[in-house]
C-alpha cells in the first residue's frame, strides 16, 4: 500500500482565486470583542490557508476609520531627512515583492501549559500561511532618508483602545530593530493570496515581518516613525515579553522551531497496516532540516519525508508512512529540527504569559 497523503499546494495556487475559497468558512471562535479566531483543524492540512480561515488576533476592535484605498495615508516621520505622507497609489508605484509567509500568534497552544496562564486559550490553530504581496519597507525608508543615529522603526496601527482596565487609550504600536526593518523581505502588504487585504487582516495595508511572531506584523498601518532610542510602549515592554519563573525575561521575536500532526485527526480509529501521517513544521527564519516521529513515547524516532513547497519563511509539509499490525492505543509524537540545529523540545518552557509554546505535540490513535 502506497502513501496517499495529499501533496501540498504552492504559491502558484493564487493564480486561481477559487483555490483560496474554502468550503468551510468559519473560524474557531476564541473571543468576540475584539474578534479573535483560530484556523479550524480542517484547514490545517493545507499548505496555503484560505483567506477566510486565516487566524485573527486583535487587541482592539477593528478601526472605525475610513479604510478605503482612495483615502488611506501613511505618515513617515521621526528621524528622517524627508518626512513623507504616502498614499495607497504611492505604494503601488514602488517595486512589488511577493513572499509565502507562515505567521503564528505568540500565544498559540497557550492552553497546553501547566499551570494555566492568563490570556486567550489558543489550541493549535493560531498559525496560518499566506502568500503576501506588497512593497519592501526599505524602499519607503530610503525615500524618507534615515538619519545615521536611527536605531528602531516604530509602526502604529489605526486600531486603538484600552489595553487593560485603567491604562490610557492608545494605538497598537510595535517597533523593529533597524536591521530587521531594513531587510527587503519585511514588507508593507496590500494583497493576501492574490486578493486585496480585507479589514479583518489589516486593510488596506499592513506590515508583514517574516519569521517573527504575528505581533510584529502591525495591521491597519497608518504611521511609521524612525527612532533614535528603543521604543518602550505597552506592547513592546509589558506584553510580548517572555518572563520565566526565575525572574529572567526577554522580548518575543523570532518563531521557535515547531511541528504538529494534521492528519489523521486526534482520537481516530484506524485499521492496522500502512497508516499515513502528515503535518507541518516551521522555524522563524531557518529552514526545516528534519521531522521525526515516535510511537513509543520518544524512546525511538524515525524520519518523515519532507515534501511540497520549501520557501524560507513558510512551513514545511511532511509525510510519514507508519506500519503497524498490532492493535492498541498509540500516542504519536512529532518533533522538528531546523538547519541551525535547533530541536523542538519535548516540553515547552513555562512562562507567565504563555508565549512561544513549542513543545512536542502528540496524537492519540486506536488501531484495530
Amino acid at each position: 500500500m502506497s502513501c496517499t497523503c495529499s501533496r501540498a499546494g504552492s504559491p502558484e495556487i493564487t493564480k486561481s482565486n477559487q483555490e483560496t475559497r474554502p468550503k468551510i468558512r468559519t473560524l474557531k471562535a476564541v473571543d468576540e470583542d475584539p474578534m479573535i479566531g483560530e484556523t479550524p483543524p480542517s484547514a490545517l492540512s493545507s499548505w496555503l490557508t484560505p483567506n477566510p480561515l486565516f487566524y485573527i488576533r486583535n487587541h482592539f476592535p477593528f478601526p472605525s476609520v475610513d479604510a478605503s484605498e482612495s483615502t488611506w495615508r501613511i505618515t513617515v516621520d521621526g528621524e528622517v531627512g524627508n518626512p513623507q505622507e504616502l498614499r495607497f497609489d504611492d505604494l503601488l508605484n514602488l517595486p512589488r515583492r511577493t513572499l509565502a509567509v507562515t505567521m503564528e500568534c505568540a500565544g498559540n497552544n497557550r492552553r497546553d501549559l501547566e499551570p494555566k496562564v492568563p490570556g486567550n486559550q489558543f489550541d493549535t490553530g493560531a498559525v496560518s500561511t499566506a502568500v503576501w504581496t506588497g512593497t519592501s519597507l526599505v524602499d519607503v525608508l530610503h525615500t524618507a532618508g534615515l538619519k545615521p543615529e536611527s536605531v528602531e522603526i516604530l509602526f502604529e496601527g489605526a486600531d486603538s483602545g484600552e489595553p487593560e482596565p485603567g491604562k490610557e487609550i492608545q494605538s497598537y504600536s510595535r517597533s523593529l530593530p533597524i536591521e530587521i526593518a531594513s531587510h527587503p523581505d519585511t514588507i508593507i502588504a496590500y494583497e493576501m493570496n492574490g486578493e486585496p487585504l480585507t479589514v479583518e487582516h489589516g486593510a488596506p495595508v499592513r506590515l508583514v515581518v517574516p519569521g517573527w511572531y504575528g505581533m510584529a506584523s502591525v495591521k491597519w498601518l497608518q504611521r511609521i516613525i524612525v527612532l533614535t532610542k528603543p521604543f518602550k510602549g505597552y506592547f513592546q515592554t509589558y506584553k510580548y515579553v517572555v518572563r520565566y519563573e526565575d525572574g529572567n525575561e526577554r522580548p518575543v521575536r523570532e518563531m521557535r522551531v515547531k511541528s504538529f500532526i494534521s492528519t489523521p485527526r486526534d482520537k481516530s480509529i484506524l485499521k492496522g497496516g500502512a497508516i499515513c501521517l502528515s503535518g507541518f513544521a516551521w522555524s522563524g527564519r531557518s529552514d526545516i532540516d528534519q521531522v521525526e516521529l515516535s510511537a513509543d513515547g520518544g524512546d525511538s524516532w524515525e524520519s518523515a519525508d519532507l515534501l511540497g513547497p520549501s520557501t524560507r519563511y513558510s512551513w514545511q509539509q511532511w509525510n510519514y508512512r507508519w506500519n503497524t499490525s498490532k492493535r492498541g492505543h498509540y500516542t504519536i509524537i512529532s518533533r522538528a529540527r531546523d538547519t541551525q540545529g535547533n530541536v523542538q523540545p519535548m516540553r515547552s518552557v513555562w512562562n507567565e504569559m504563555g508565549y512561544e509554546v513549542n513543545g512536542t505535540m502528540s496524537l492519540c490513535l486506536d488501531v484495530l
